[in-house]
């Protein structure tokens, strides 16, 4: 078989349309992908900062995931986080999938997305193995909420992003009825509540601790602990898990509040309003001033 290669990617859609709120304009995208999969590299931008979502519909495909070989068959769904783009090698045939790439950006945008992101077991996707294997019904459910992405991504209108961001949080609260199930096969009963811990202190206060030695002080374990068992579940680091709470906390303030930049640092306890937005600006790749305005 001819082997192909390709890294899963983000479509940049661009703002020929003269809608005046489309903020989703190449954030995200949805769209089947099949063995003949080429994109034009002139109308892209890498997924590296994206979501990744993909059902797959036919066929296999080896997929290279980190240090991971995968290999996918109809019925599975496969999430991957941000900065840790998958690769898919010798799809068959027939393969094909639908595919939900989502920006960084779009998701701290998105009202429902911050609820849920926040809750209990959100980030046990991504784990030791990102490949669920879902029942008929699941499948047919997240197939129906991708098409009404397609739909809603190829035929804009003035509310778009609010229909996308519900649509978003509709799909993410179909997943976590699946993951919550599925991933405590892998997970010990000891580490499952002990991570379950981890996230409840996160959500009471990250804002004001960002640091893995309080965390692992409250929960009567080591800092190294923490973070080999948060790597193990999450696939990504303490400091990066903090750091996508307080990402998504600043974006929400910035986007919901009049509050300035340095009362919002505050706020987040950074030690001033500078270390702040260098902090921001490295997770979202503009200050907290631009975002605000755009």
């Amino acid at each position: 078989m001819l082997r192909k290669e390709y890294i899963i990617i983000l479509m940049q859609t661009g703002n020929n349309l003269a809608l005046e709120d489309s903020s989703w304009r190449g954030m995200i995208v949805c769209q089947y992908v099949d063995h003949n999969l080429r994109l034009d590299e002139s109308q892209i931008k890498t997924s590296v900062n994206s979501y990744i979502y993909a059902l797959f519909l036919k066929g296999t495909a080896k997929i290279k995931y980190d240090k991971l070989d995968l290999t996918t068959h109809p019925g599975d769904f496969l999430f991957f986080p941000p900065h840790i783009p998958p690769v898919v090698l010798e799809p068959s045939e027939d393969y094909k999938a639908i595919c939900l790439i989502v920006n960084s950006s779009f998701v701290y945008q998105c009202p429902v997305a911050r609820n849920v992101f926040q809750s209990a077991t959100f980030t046990l996707m991504g784990g030791n193995d990102p490949v669920i294997h879902l029942d008929e019904m699941a499948q047919k459910n997240l197939h129906n909420t991708m098409m009404t992405f397609m739909s809603h991504i190829n035929h804009p209108h003035h509310h778009t992003t609010e229909a996308l961001q519900s649509l978003y949080g509709l799909l993410l609260a179909d997943m976590l009825a699946v993951v919550e199930i599925d991933h405590k096969a892998y997970i010990s009963q000891h580490s499952y509540k002990l991570f379950i811990e981890f996230q409840q202190l996160i959500r009471k206060h990250f804002r004001e601790h960002h640091d893995i030695s309080f965390y692992a002080e409250q929960l009567n374990i080591s800092p190294r602990y923490l973070s080999m068992l948060t790597k193990q579940i999450t696939h990504t680091t303490v400091a990066a898990f903090i750091n996508r709470h307080l990402m998504l906390e600043a974006c929400w303030l910035l986007k919901t509040t009049d509050y300035s930049i340095q009362r919002i640092s505050e706020i987040l306890h950074f030690a001033d309003q500078a270390s702040f937005s260098k902090f921001f600006k490295r997770v979202n790749g503009r200050n907290p001033l631009q975002y605000r305005r755009e």
